[in-house]
């Protein structure tokens, strides 16, 4: 898409094992993140994303097991 339109909408959203982990490899390919990673204690950790186009995705990390 030559000019894509970026807004509000759905974020997907992938769960993993370790964001610190899954961010930290993303980032080393030159991908951008929205801040720090968020931490809502005993529930969850988010790491808010880009693609080239600026759509953004979402990790999480279940802290609710640990």
């Amino acid at each position: 898409v030559e000019s894509p339109k970026v807004g509000a909408g759905p974020v997907p959203t992938w769960g993993v094992a370790d964001v610190d982990a899954a961010r930290a490899a993303l980032e080393a390919k030159g991908v951008k993140f929205d801040g720090d990673t968020q931490t809502i204690p005993d529930m969850v950790k988010l790491a808010t994303f880009f693609d080239p186009d600026g759509n953004a995705y979402m990790l999480y990390q279940s802290l609710a097991d640990m």
